[in-house]
């Protein structure tokens, strides 16, 4: 099984470069970020599956300039976008911010997107909030065109250019893994998995149990068998709170998304989900917020049986 960090490193706390550098010394496999470029005033109190908006979402570094400081400060540890919101970003430039990071990383970049969930964002980004997955989608098939052609020209419903020179290409070819970063323990999962099936590399959903992956992922590889995909090349990731193992402190924020919780010992939990299918865990941890975080983060890389490499 594969680790991964998955946490809001906020622009007041430690340097993303830090937090990076003991990362990686820990022995995690990968370090997660995802963005909200602004939160508008309107949708602070904004409430999803009855958790509250994070009062630091409105803190959030830039995700590719961070992921960018990461990557030059490490030489091991994968670097995953969790998730970018593609209809709120110009593909032409999200492509060629990409393959960059791409690049400089050493071909350490996974792409994961989503459409995003704040209604009053759309607005304030120029589109509408029942169109977002349509344009999601159209600016995925540019930015895979962006990437693998060297003549690049795409003419969609939402984005369209004419040949173009858009350069540098990614480091991973075809192009940077792309990982549909959506699905739960509260939504019908059935129209994301079609698409993973049709046009990604992994699924990136967050806080199902094994039982519920076992499920999901025996209805994804019989997706995959209709699209002629090999549903064993595909990464199957999962963020999991790391309080469900017992380890970390419980969110302030989130407090009351966790009342049932019965954290589970991590050994066990781990095997579960290895059975299911799942080949990384993303460990949700609290805002990375203050010099706390490197001990917390220490604690829980002992606790999954992780220790220093360097």
């Amino acid at each position: 099984m594969k680790f991964g960090v998955s946490g809001n490193f906020v622009w007041s706390g430690p340097p993303i470069t830090a937090m990076a550098r003991h990362i990686e010394a820990l022995g995690f496999e990968s370090l997660w970020m995802g963005e909200h470029p602004v939160i508008p005033v309107a949708a602070a109190d904004a409430v999803r599956y009855g958790v509250p908006l994070p009062p630091n979402y409105r803190n959030m570094p830039d995700l590719f300039v961070s992921l960018s400081a990461a990557a030059a400060v490490t030489e091991k540890i994968r670097l995953g976008s969790n998730i970018c919101i593609v209809p709120q970003r110009d593909p032409i430039h999200l492509a060629k911010q990409t393959a960059t990071l791409d690049r400089i990383s050493g071909g350490r970049l996974i792409f994961g997107f989503g459409t995003g969930w704040i209604e009053e964002e759309a607005e304030i980004f120029g589109y509408r909030f029942d169109k977002r997955l349509g344009r999601t989608l159209d600016f995925m098939r540019a930015l895979k065109v962006l990437w693998t052609e060297e003549e690049a020209a795409y003419s969609g419903d939402y984005v369209s250019f004419p040949p173009i020179h858009c350069n540098p290409k990614p480091l991973q070819r075809p192009h940077v893994p792309i990982l549909v970063g959506s699905g739960n323990d509260k939504t019908d999962n059935t129209a994301i998995l079609r698409r993973v099936a049709r046009m990604a590399q992994g699924w990136l959903p967050s806080f199902l149990s094994p039982a519920q992956m076992k499920e999901q992922l025996a209805m994804l590889r019989g997706f995959c068998e209709e699209e002629g995909r090999d549903f064993a090349s595909l990464d199957i990731s999962l963020i999991v709170p790391a309080i469900s193992f017992g380890l970390g402190p419980l969110p302030p924020w989130g407090a009351g998304a966790y009342d049932d919780l019965k954290p589970r010992p991590p050994a066990e939990l781990v095997a579960e989900y290895e059975d299911a299918g799942v080949g990384r865990i993303l460990l949700g941890v609290p805002d990375l917020e203050d010099g706390g975080a490197f001990s917390m983060l220490e604690d829980i890389a002992g606790g999954i049986g992780l220790g220093r490499t360097a």
